[in-house]
């Protein structure tokens, strides 16, 4: 990758529906898990969360290209569901893997949805932003991370902490991260994504897997 210039970012989210009623653990374990998914085999494959979820976008987002993913975690206190670290969500890559946020191809916009929110929310970074040039080498999340976190402390910027069964609208330039948990517990989640290159080639895949992450790996023991 080449050395990347400093970036301003209006990093913003929006809570635009709600979806989803006496949803228990029972139904969250159960729920089928997608990749890659397109709005009418989720529908069709999907169980109560999916469908309520996916029932609940607005009407211009079902009618346009969009993917939809998901995924189930039992989580313990600490457990991670995803690798945490401030970052955006499908930026374009290029031939290194790194996010290219000097030509980018395209900018996709995103709606995310979790159901036990409280036991792993997601934390959003609102605010403007200037992140810092890249040098050559150096992974771009990795250092942009600490800064965004610094933004934080110095309250420039501010967390928006996800809620239950709550819709979110963020693109491509919203900082968000996922967290560890904080209790035991079943948590889905949910997001459809459209403007964005992934719509070209949908696989309608059913994950039967989840991982977590962990930060101290014999805490789970």
């Amino acid at each position: 990758m080449s050395a990347l210039t400093p970036k301003t970012f209006t990093s913003q989210v929006k809570t635009i529906n709600t979806f989803g009623q006496g949803l228990s653990n029972d139904i969250i374990k159960n729920e089928p898990m997608f990749f890659n998914s397109g709005f009418d085999f989720a529908m069709e494959k999907g169980g109560d969360i999916t469908r309520a979820f996916l029932n609940a976008l607005p009407l211009d987002w079902k009618r346009s290209g969009m993917v939809f993913d998901s995924r189930v975690h039992m989580l313990m206190p600490g457990w991670y569901p995803a690798i945490p670290g401030w970052h955006h969500d499908d930026v374009p890559r290029v031939g290194d893997g790194q996010p290219d946020y000097e030509k980018p191809a395209y900018r996709s916009e995103h709606i995310l949805g979790l159901v036990n929110a409280a036991v792993c929310p997601t934390h959003f970074a609102v605010g403007i932003c200037t992140m810092p040039a890249v040098r050559d080498g150096e992974v771009i999340y990795k250092y942009w991370d600490k800064e965004v976190s610094k933004l934080i402390a110095d309250e420039r910027m501010y967390i928006e902490v996800s809620k239950d069964r709550t819709m979110y609208y963020f693109d491509c330039d919203t900082f968000h991260t996922g967290t560890k948990a904080v209790a035991n517990g079943w948590r889905w989640f949910g997001r459809v994504s459209r403007y964005t290159d992934r719509v070209k080639s949908i696989t309608n895949e059913i994950r039967v897997n989840a991982q977590v992450y962990l930060e101290f790996p014999t805490q789970g023991w």
